[in-house]
């Protein structure tokens, strides 16, 4: 026997491969039902004369937006292993809708020697007219598929900047009508979780760990994560501003998009966290945050406390005899590579020296701590509204594009241009003194009660835990010498 005569026989012997699919959407909108694609291509094949076994693929309840269904993976399995020689779908749309998906099918297809039929456009991808017509519908296809998205777009743009909440409801709120209405119980608790990890200096972690141990349940009654924790404590509609667009979910890996294509709308939800307070979260989250190593360190300033001759960080040792062995404070470049010449310091001392530092602050009579604490706040203003700034002129790049291409009004336009001007004229005043008065009477109160919490903190409770209260005011502290010793304080 020949070997075309062999290749025949084996063509002849593969199946026809039926391919149904449908969305829920779908189904609920269009009727479109499984049984019916099936029947009609077996219909299809009986009437074309086609006797070759038949297999069925069905995926229920998948859209075609992506590849990834799972009957689709085992027909593509099946063509690569040669059983089929023909793949049929009652449209063209139950296989793909994206132009590229298809034709890297259809690539495949050819490569294998499998037919592509759809019965409704009256194709077979044997023919080079059928190859042509395939991609001309799938071009209008595609083309379609991106109107009908752009439509979408653009209620929900309308809906978001009107203030209407566009998806499930975040812890604290319940949605009633498309509007968010404040859920006292669970309001509570993220009050609650805002307060421990700003005035409490707690991290994700142990918040997750002290809301789960005192048995208070998440919205799905699960334990609290980390994840949870996080995303609580950055979510602006706490503070009243609501953000859209923000997600990239187009690819199966979503990811944030750029800041310049989000919608924000200020002041336009039910407020449970004041503004001040949950800028003051995300100042502390942006802030270079403690080796987790260090934060469990049972030594008050470890993972803390610089070198005040190199500015390398100091790690805990011992030093003495054996009979008499204290705890020192050692310069680590001293320690580690010999390349700083400053001397160790026995740690009792040094934290005795902190508490009277902290004394200091709550004595301060010359007003060079408000000074500093001042210098801090609007450093923090600034560092924010730089970061705006240029969010604000990428966003309004964007929209001299749109403009230029009809694709939105001038109106729009200037908007975007008042917006960006106003952040501009911010960052100015601020870079040539003119920023607002801050309330140095509430920055003095503030920082001495920070202060007390601290002292309460270091007399009363673990070390652990009174170290995450310090890092809720002190960035590190810097030993210079003997009782010389320089703290540098959070923004407030």
């Amino acid at each position: 026997m020949s070997g075309k005569q062999q290749k025949n026989e084996a063509y002849d012997i593969r199946s026809v491969a039926l391919y149904c699919r449908v969305s829920t959407d779908e189904q609920a909108r269009e009727g479109v039902s499984l049984d019916e694609q099936q029947e009609r291509l077996k219909a299809y094949c009986r009437a074309m004369g086609w006797t070759e076994q038949v297999q069925l693929f069905v995926d229920d309840g998948y859209s075609a937006k992506n590849l990834d269904r799972p009957e689709l993976k085992r027909l593509l399995q099946a063509v690569k292993s040669g059983n089929v020689s023909r793949i049929m779908v009652t449209k063209l749309d139950r296989m793909s809708r994206r132009l590229l998906d298809l034709l890297n099918l259809i690539d495949m297809f050819q490569n294998c020697e499998v037919s592509f039929v759809s019965i409704s456009e009256s194709f077979d991808t044997n023919t080079p007219s059928g190859r042509l017509t395939l991609q001309v519908l799938g071009a209008v296809a595609e083309f379609e598929r991106e109107r009908i998205r752009e439509r979408v777009f653009e209620n929900m743009f309308h809906a978001a900047t009107t203030g209407k909440w566009l998806t499930q409801s975040p812890y604290g709120y319940d949605l009633l009508d498309k509007s968010l209405v404040i859920n006292d119980k669970e309001a509570d608790i993220v009050r609650r979780v805002y307060d421990l990890y700003l005035n409490e200096g707690l991290g994700f972690y142990s918040i997750a760990k002290r809301l789960n141990e005192e048995g208070i349940p998440s919205r799905q009654r699960k334990e609290w994560s980390i994840r949870a924790i996080k995303l609580m404590l950055t979510n602006p509609a706490y503070k009243g501003t609501l953000v859209w667009n923000r997600i990239d979910s187009s690819k199966s890996k979503r990811k944030d998009k750029d800041e310049s294509e989000w919608v924000n709308v200020e002041d336009c939800l039910p407020v449970i966290i004041e503004k001040p307070i949950w800028e003051s979260v995300q100042r502390r989250k942006g802030q270079t945050s403690m080796a987790p190593r260090a934060q469990t360190s049972p030594h008050l300033l470890g993972g803390m406390l610089r070198c005040g001759n190199c500015g390398s960080g100091m790690s805990i040792g011992f030093s003495g005899s054996p009979s008499k062995r204290y705890r020192v404070y050692r310069c680590s470049a001293n320690k580690n590579k010999g390349t700083c010449t400053s001397k160790q310091y026995r740690a009792d001392l040094v934290e005795e020296w902190f508490k009277d530092g902290l004394l200091q602050i709550v004595g301060d009579t010359s007003g060079i701590l408000m000074i500093m604490a001042k210098e801090a706040a609007i450093k923090s203003d600034r560092d924010q509204l730089e970061q705006k700034a240029n969010t604000a002129k990428a966003r309004y790049k964007r929209k001299i594009e749109a403009y230029t291409s009809g694709l939105i009004e001038l109106d729009d336009l200037n908007e975007e241009k008042a917006r960006l001007d106003q952040i501009l004229s911010g960052l100015e005043k601020i870079d040539h003194g003119e920023a607002e008065s801050i309330d140095m009477g509430q920055l003095q109160k503030e920082l001495n009660g920070k202060v007390n919490n601290i002292i309460s903190a270091i007399n009363l409770l673990p070390v652990e835990q009174a170290k995450g209260i310090i890092q809720t005011l002190i960035q590190y502290m810097i030993v210079h010498g003997d009782e010389d010793i320089e703290i540098k304080l959070q923004p407030l």
